[in-house]
């Protein structure tokens, strides 16, 4: 069976787990076993809206993991805008905001 995808490595995607979780990382890998992310973030609920925290608080949250595609219910391109917040959360590198164009 052919299976398409919305998205490539070094893409940041986002991932459904059975156990009801939501991840986002960035793409390392993918095989029919299973999918690579490094620093993976899940999605939280805060009085302010939809956040990203650490998924793993006992390990190097800026390590590679490698989830098997049995845990996995969805694996799809994370919208842009959680992309950005990700980016802006794990890089250094800091990012200017898009210009706004009121004059």
């Amino acid at each position: 069976m052919l299976i398409e995808t919305n998205y490539k490595v070094n893409d940041v995607v986002t991932m459904k787990l059975k156990s009801g979780e939501e991840l986002v990382g960035r793409l390392e890998e993918e095989n029919e076993h299973m999918v690579k992310v490094s620093t993976p973030l899940t999605i939280v609920a805060t009085e302010k809206g939809i956040g990203l925290q650490q998924f793993l608080f006992t390990a190097d949250v800026d390590k590679s993991y490698t989830i098997k595609h049995e845990a996995i219910t969805l694996l799809t391109l994370t919208n842009e805008n959680f992309a950005d917040a990700y980016r802006k959360q794990t890089s250094s590198l800091v990012v200017p905001d898009k210009p706004s164009l009121i004059v």
